[in-house]
């Protein structure tokens, strides 16, 4: 019987030690699994703050330009001797009307903004501008004029909107 009992002692003893480690290792498993949710809910939250769209801030330079675009003489003329000055041939585009030489305004125009924009912010993945945006449209009808882009863009958004007579709206944005 002594046996007995130095064995129940014993087994007494494992069964205690058993339990204890069970304990400890639902313990783990539970850290665990908040550690990992925790690290879950972090992605969650890093991934949404690096999806936001990137603002757009007013540069001086892109208002610069733009100011300076509007004065720019096109190969569209309205007479022998008259040429249209950007903001003219945009206007006469909205109306739908022609160049001395027939073609078409909105076409003119067209090909001089696209002259000017990629000549002259170079859009590149190798360049400081890697992409830019460049919109026209009427802000009451909301009729779209033009709608030009050049690149992926990706980063800060630079861009300044001008307002020209009858209601019309010419946008440039440029991403770095």
């Amino acid at each position: 019987m002594i046996k007995n009992k130095a064995n129940s002692r014993l087994d007494f003893r494992v069964n205690k030690n058993i339990a204890k480690s069970k304990r400890s290792q639902e313990e783990i498993v539970g850290f665990v699994l908040i550690v990992v949710l925790v690290t879950i809910i972090a992605l969650i939250f890093l991934a949404i703050s690096i999806r936001k769209a990137p603002e757009t801030s007013q540069s001086s330079e892109v208002e610069a330009f733009m100011q300076s675009a509007m004065k720019y003489s096109t190969d569209c003329y309205s007479s022998a001797e008259a040429r249209y000055d950007l903001k003219d041939l945009i206007k006469a585009c909205y109306e739908s009307r022609k160049c001395l030489d027939g073609r078409e305004a909105c076409r003119a125009l067209n090909s001089t903004v696209s002259g000017m924009l990629d000549n002259s912010w170079k859009p590149g993945a190798d360049n400081p501008v890697k992409a830019y945006r460049f919109k026209i449209y009427n802000i009451k009808t909301n009729k779209t004029i033009i709608n030009m882009r050049n690149g992926n863009c990706i980063g800060n958004i630079a861009g300044t909107p001008i307002l020209i007579p009858t209601d019309i709206r010419a946008e440039l944005e440029i991403c770095s």
